[in-house]
């Protein structure tokens, strides 16, 4: 018993932690989640599919062994005692008993025996060779049933739990007859040995079709590789549909499906949604999960190794990849999910701090979360890999973010999953959209035009500082043109004492901010871009475009895409399963409650009246129901007192 009840806690802790973690994820999901270390420590236990690990489904072996074991031991002596009378109760043993009485003459062991009937007992009564008489009645013997449904229950469940866990997989993985692929992306590249017939038992698996699209096989997770379970039918899925609440969760999503019978073309049309899932040839199919299903995609594209301020158009596919030749360099562009909807809260204000060197350096501004849901618009994730196969992952929104009283668009950069997004904002112009800023990148890169803006703000200086204002703030425009902020804050720390940066500083930024400010009046009028009259805005755009400029000389992309259009292709993770154990669990789950039911609302009861030369003795005895048989009996014993009496009268 105490063996049983230890496999049944393990068996609890095990299926708390299968609640818990998400099972039978991508492995990179868990290296995100948990890191190397823990994510390779959790897979050896197999806590990523617990309930088909090895150690799980031994112990299910071991109870279902112990269980049976106890069962079979007892079910023998349970019955034995369900029909015995217990007729062999001695004088002594009822007068020993807690609650017993003797009764007074006129009582006969026929109106014993039908008063006992009366009170739902069942009754058997025998004459003993000491001439005595005896009256044994029972009630709530079914009780014992109690115990005998709960422990089949628990065999009843392992039993179909051990059906699907995959046995027989892994005793052909043990054996070599199955061996899970690690390196093949498609399902028609799979070897034989990787592919599991239609006729397989059980299995588990999950496969993501695009609408228009459909499949006829699962993948299944099997130890570190993967393996094909083919499928008696084909899916179709015609369209994807999903509603978000305001938060931007999920609301319901759902899938138009067309499944068409391999062997008889027989089609079944339906519409499956999370937690109402569709059954064909035993294998239920549920809604899981969505994603993209590869959108068409438009990007504006500037290449950062030339300060042009008119962008390429490129089109692209979500869920991709395309080569990335930029003259002598090469690089590898990796499209992955597109998101047309992202919800965030945008609703607390952004942090504020002292303006210098340091702090002007805003591209590293994460997008804020307070409790004011916004619909932010679509985005897309890519990755840059460069011939040695090195990746940096972006994250570039197509809308203006809002973000303190002005708009941006944002990109995000990370060199690790682990990490949080670098965010580079480009501020939006008052038509909505960053030529300003482009042209006037353009226009900061050419020393001519720097010449030119230099003269214009050197022009309101003293005549005899003009010379040394017109060389500083050509110095500054040059190092500024170069590096940004971090240029000029090395240029400060290298040649200008520590006793004087600060001073310097205030300088070197009145100085830059005056030339930038008449750069972007020669910008728009060189340009031909909208007037824009001096004000807060406007104020507010040249320092935002100073900060965005320092943010570019250190973005670690050779090109900058900023998603301009698409067109939305979504596609529906289906998890199909064969789990015939399942209805042995349901069986197991009715076992359990009628165990429940017997073993604690039927109240199992004895009652004796013994006839001898000395008188009449009336007992009682209960297993469980204690409280109950203080009551019970004196109301027992005092009625058949009254009959002895009334007995005793008419004679």
């Amino acid at each position: 018993m105490r063996f049983a009840v230890a496999l049944l806690s393990l068996l609890g802790v095990a299926s708390v932690i299968g609640t818990v973690l998400q099972q039978n994820q991508q492995p990179t999901d868990y290296v995100v989640k948990f890191g190397p270390f823990w994510s390779e420590i959790f897979g050896f236990l197999g806590l990523y599919d617990v309930y088909a690990s090895a150690w799980f489904v031994l112990i299910m072996i071991f109870l279902v062994l112990s269980t049976g074991l106890c069962l079979w031991r007892n079910i023998p002596p349970f019955v034995r005692e369900m029909k015995s009378f217990r007729v062999n109760a001695g004088k002594k043993s009822l007068a020993a008993m807690k609650h017993t009485a003797l009764i007074g003459g006129g009582l006969s062991p026929e109106i014993a025996a039908r008063y006992l009937n009366v009170q739902g007992f069942s009754s058997k009564t025998v004459e003993r060779e000491d001439g005595s008489v005896l009256v044994a009645a029972k009630k709530g013997a079914m009780n014992k049933w109690g115990y005998i449904f709960a422990h089949a229950a628990i065999i009843v469940i392992c039993l179909g739990g051990l059906i699907d866990s995959n046995l027989l997989l892994k005793a052909g993985m043990l054996t070599g007859r199955i061996v899970p692929d690690n390196d093949s992306m498609f399902a028609k590249d799979f070897k034989p040995e990787s592919i599991l017939g239609s006729g397989n038992i059980s299995f588990r698996g999950n496969v993501n079709i695009t609408e228009g699209q459909s499949a006829d096989v699962v993948f299944l997770n099997a130890d570190k590789g993967m393996l094909v379970q083919d499928l008696p039918f084909s899916v179709e899925l015609k369209k994807f549909h999903i509603d978000f609440y305001n938060t931007g969760m999920p609301k319901d999503f759902a899938s138009d499906l067309v499944v068409t019978d391999k062997a008889s073309g027989r089609k079944t049309e339906k519409t499956i949604r999370v937690n109402h899932p569709l059954t064909v040839d035993g294998i239920t199919i549920y809604q899981a999960s969505f994603a993209d299903g590869g959108s068409g995609l438009k990007f504006k594209v500037w290449n950062l190794g030339n300060p042009g301020r008119t962008p390429a158009e490129m089109d692209a596919v979500s869920m991709s990849a395309f080569p990335l030749n930029l003259g002598s360099e090469q690089y590898r562009l990796e499209f992955d999910q597109f998101t047309a909807m992202n919800v965030e809260d945008m609703s607390a204000p952004q942090e504020k701090g002292k303006l210098s060197f340091q702090t002007a350096i805003n591209d590293v501004r994460s997008v804020r979360q307070d409790k004011k849901f916004t619909n932010i618009g679509p985005s897309i994730v890519y990755r840059i890999r460069d011939k040695a196969g090195q990746a940096v992952e972006y994250k570039n929104y197509m809308l203006p973010v809002k973000q303190e009283e002005d708009y941006f668009y944002i990109t995000g950069t990370r060199t690790g999953l682990e990490q949080q997004y670098r965010w580079l904002r480009i501020p939006m112009d008052g038509s909505g959209s960053i030529d300003t800023f482009m042209a006037l990148r353009e226009h900061l890169s050419n020393p001519e035009v720097r010449k030119r803006v230099i003269a214009v703000s050197a022009a309101g200086a003293p005549e005899n500082i003009r010379a040394v204002f017109n060389q500083a703030a050509e110095n500054t425009l040059a190092i500024f043109a170069k590096g940004g902020y971090l240029a000029l804050n090395d240029y400060l720390e290298k040649n200008i004492p520590p006793a004087e940066q600060e001073k310097m500083q205030g300088f070197f930024y009145q100085i830059l901010y005056g030339a930038m400010n008449v750069l972007l009046d020669d910008t728009i009028k060189t340009y031909r871009l909208p007037d824009w009259q001096p004000g807060e805005a406007r104020n507010r755009f040249l320092l935002n475009s100073m900060d965005a400029y320092t943010g570019l000389t250190e973005y670690p992309a050779p090109v900058l895409l900023q998603l301009n259009g698409y067109k939305e292709v979504r596609s529906s993770g289906l998890q199909m399963t064969r789990a015939p154990g399942a209805s042995l669990v349901y069986l197991g789950s009715v076992l359990l409650v009628l165990g429940t039911v017997f073993m604690f609302y039927i109240r199992e009861k004895r009652a004796w009246v013994l006839f001898d030369k000395d008188g009449v003795r009336f007992s009682m005895s209960s297993s469980r129901s204690e409280r109950d048989l203080q009551k019970e009996f004196p109301k027992h014993a005092a009625a058949l007192e009254t009959l002895a009496a009334d007995l005793k009268k008419t004679d």
